[in-house]
């Protein structure tokens, strides 16, 4: 019996019309390749801009651009586990990245959003390897924004036009404030 519960299962999903988020790649993806990004000032941004253009784009030439996507970042650095002689052996980078999704040649954004991550790297006394560290906390950071960003933008890219119940143009919570309700 325990060996068909996984068939059932899937019986039982298919007939209330679940359907996976990530189920219909090319539809998604055809979504996405019809957004323009933004330039970004400084390192970070232009990264975060480069994993972005990745994730819309793929390895497909980028549609005319029917929406305007703009991103802002911040971080900051924490200093962890200090030492006896105050001095820190590990650092937290945060990273906030706020975007607005807007319809070409409209004035207000359809979506609007704010992301975060959170990234710890250990420091050396070697300044080097510090500095690698820390390099390599930005890009798991940045990776892990542009992850949220995408998913939020091709969600709302791929769901039914709003028909007057969806009001757009409001924000919508981040996906870890979505988890916090969750729990």
């Amino acid at each position: 019996m325990i060996r068909y519960l996984p068939l059932l299962s899937l019986m039982v999903l298919s007939a209330c019309g679940f359907t996976p988020l990530y189920g219909n790649t090319k539809q998604a993806a055809s979504h996405l390749s019809t957004v323009a990004i933004a330039n970004l000032p400084d390192r970070p941004g232009q990264q975060l801009r480069l994993l972005l253009s990745d994730r819309f784009y793929g390895a497909q030439p980028q549609q005319p651009a029917q929406w305007n996507l703009s991103v802002t970042v911040n971080s900051s650095k924490e200093d962890l586990g200090l030492r006896r002689d105050d001095v820190a052996t590990r650092a937290r980078s945060s990273w906030v990245a706020q975007f607005a999704l807007t319809r070409t040649g409209e004035a207000a954004p359809a979506l609007t959003g704010t992301e975060r991550s959170f990234v710890s790297y250990n420091i050396f006394t070697d300044p080097y390897a510090t500095s690698a560290a820390e390099a390599n906390a930005q890009e798991r950071g940045l990776t892990q924004l542009a992850d949220l960003i995408t998913n939020r933008v091709a969600l709302y890219l791929s769901a039914p036009s709003p028909s007057g119940s969806e009001a757009v143009g409001q924000s919508q919570p981040s996906s870890n404030e979505a988890v916090g309700r969750i729990k």
